[in-house]
């Protein structure tokens, strides 16, 4: 067989090969979805717990509160609330309200009340402000979110207005006292406040693309697999030809 004949096979099936872990790779992420929509399912299922009660029942560790089901007994900083513009949560859009929380052991809870209409003016957000003194809240524990790749500005007033993701550790640097590495996603709140922001709806659960792009890999498989099949058949078909074409050797 010629070298030419021999590359491009060889090429064809270090293409089937990567297709073939690319949708290994994407069943692996499929598998990593549901168990973690299987967590959040049963975390979500959990009966009410203090929050005291649930960081003790879980050691401490505190990457295993997210998703659970909590109440709170504190009172809001409303002073130190700030927005978060242009959020969109499924159908609803607007600005997100944060409230900090000050916890009877001192530590500090970022309280993420709701979604304000856009454009509304604050902090604190004006028409939505929180009761004064304790206030008893229940809600689902959240996890925060990542920050952005350039940053957040630093505040001028040294007080947080307007942050663009509730970057947990950005927070604690301006927040005074001990903020917590998780937040609530309120649900209610006793007393209430004159008007409430539309609460943060659940998170949407879906397996997600993954094993569309699985198959998808697969097949690009099997693609190169047959044109490689049909490439070695072409070569066998083509060797006799170039052998005879050559003719006998010439007498000496």
């Amino acid at each position: 067989m010629q070298p030419r004949w021999i590359l491009a096979a060889a090429v064809g099936l270090g293409f089937a090969i990567l297709f073939l872990f690319l949708g290994l790779w994407q069943l692996e992420r499929l598998d990593e979805r549901q168990s973690r929509n299987a967590a959040i399912i049963a975390r979500s299922d959990e009966p009410v717990r203090p929050l005291a009660g649930l960081i003790a029942d879980h050691d401490g560790d505190e990457e295993r509160l997210p998703h659970r089901r909590t109440t709170v007994i504190g009172t809001y900083r409303a002073n130190e609330e700030f927005l978060s513009i242009g959020r969109v949560y499924g159908d609803v859009v607007g600005t997100l309200v944060v409230t900090p929380l000050d916890l009877e052991d001192g530590s500090v809870l970022m309280v993420v009340r709701g979604i304000a209409p856009s454009g509304i003016a604050g902090p604190p957000a004006v028409g939505y402000e929180v009761p004064r003194g304790p206030v008893t809240l229940e809600g689902l524990i959240g996890e925060g979110e990542a920050p952005l790749r350039i940053g957040e500005a630093d505040p001028p007033s040294g007080t947080i207005e307007s942050i663009s993701r509730i970057d947990l550790a950005y927070i604690d640097t301006w927040i005074e006292g001990d903020v917590l590495p998780f937040t609530l996603l309120l649900d209610t709140q006793s007393p209430p406040s004159a008007a409430e922001p539309t609460r943060i709806p659940p998170e949407e659960l879906s397996d997600g693309s993954h094993l569309g792009y699985a198959i998808q890999w697969f097949a690009f498989a099997v693609i190169a697999v047959v044109g490689v099949v049909a490439l070695l058949r072409r070569a066998a078909r083509n060797e006799p030809t170039a052998a005879a074409s050559e003719g006998p050797d010439p007498l000496v």
